[in-house]
Order: structure tokens, then sequence, then C-alpha cells
């Protein structure tokens, strides 16, 4: 895809006016990640912009990056997201919450695909490893705690499903999530 001057500007000015009207969140957090034939514990981080609609209402815009290890086998997925945090308190800025959020999960692994028990195998005959992305659709329930000077923190669960084709076993994620919070 070729980028020219006009769109890169576009591209620009959309981001700065994201970060001008948005609150962040990033850290890092916990996960689980169980698939079919993989259960795993890793780490990773996200970012995570929230664009206010009132005062208990925001659009969320997410990026994240999960690491995921058992024995000698390897998963890493990208989920980008969009969803909607609805304060479940009368304050404004503070309190618990709930997150619905959807998007898409790029991923990659080391895993050998299989058609039933049958291995299966590249052309040229390197193994074809499974394929871990796919629509991604997820919840969270957390905690805004109330900001100290401009220092906010929050902590929430996170449910997480992608959905993959095909005969690759479908990821489901549960994050603990601790991070601090940030605005533009």
């Amino acid at each position: 895809m070729i980028f020219t001057t006009d769109l890169i500007k576009k591209l620009l000015l959309s981001a700065v006016l994201i970060c001008f009207f948005s609150a962040s969140f990033a850290q890092i957090e916990v996960a689980h990640l169980s698939s079919k034939d993989f259960s795993a514990i890793g780490f990773g981080g996200f970012l995570n912009f929230s664009i206010p609609i009132n005062e208990t209402n925001a659009a969320i815009v997410e990026g994240g990056v999960y690491v995921f290890r058992s024995n000698d086998e390897h998963e890493a997925v990208a989920p980008v997201l969009v969803g909607y945090r609805h304060l479940l308190s009368a304050y404004d800025d503070y309190g618990f919450y709930v997150e619905p959020v959807a998007g898409y999960t790029f991923g990659a692994t080391d895993i050998q695909a299989y058609n039933g028990n049958t291995p299966l195998y590249k052309p040229n005959g390197d193994q074809l490893d499974q394929k871990v992305s796919g629509p991604d659709a997820g919840l969270s329930f957390g905690y805004l705690f109330q900001p100290s000077g401009r220092i906010t923190f929050n902590i929430s669960l996170r449910y997480e499903h992608t959905f993959v084709t095909g005969s690759n076993p479908a990821l489901n994620i549960f994050a603990l999530r601790i991070s601090h919070g940030f605005s533009f």
C-alpha cells in the first residue's frame, strides 16, 4: 500500500485529536490463555484510550500484546479493540465499571496444525502452524480509583474470546489488569 501525503496528514491529525480528547491507561497484565490443546499463563501490555462521551460513559480504543509459553510451544497475540466503558457509580471519574469490547486479534504460534490426527505441512515440507488470528469479543469489569492529583489507577478482570476459523482452536483469555492512567 502506498501512503500519500494527504493520507499521512489525515492519520496524523486523527491521532493528535484522539490524544487531545482522551485519557489513556497503559501498563501490564497477567493473563491465562486456553484453547483446545494449549493452556498457559503469560504476560502482556496494553494501551487503552478512553474518549469521554458524558460523565459516566466513554468510547474505548485499545491495542495490546500477550505472550504465552508452555513447554516448548509459544503463542503471541495482539488484539486491536474498540469498546464502551460505563461507570456503574454516580461519580464522574471513578468507581466500578463494565467495558464490553470487540475487534480483531492478530497472532502467531509455533504449535503444529493438524487435520484430525494428521499433522499438516507446507508445500516446502515445513510444519504448518495453527492459526490464532480472528474476530475478538470481550468484557471487562473493573474499578477506577479516585484520582490523586494527576495520578489515577485502574484494576480490572477481562475475558476475551477469539473466534478462529477452520479446524484451529478458539482462544480464551482471562486477564488481571493493573494500570496507571494519564491524560493528554
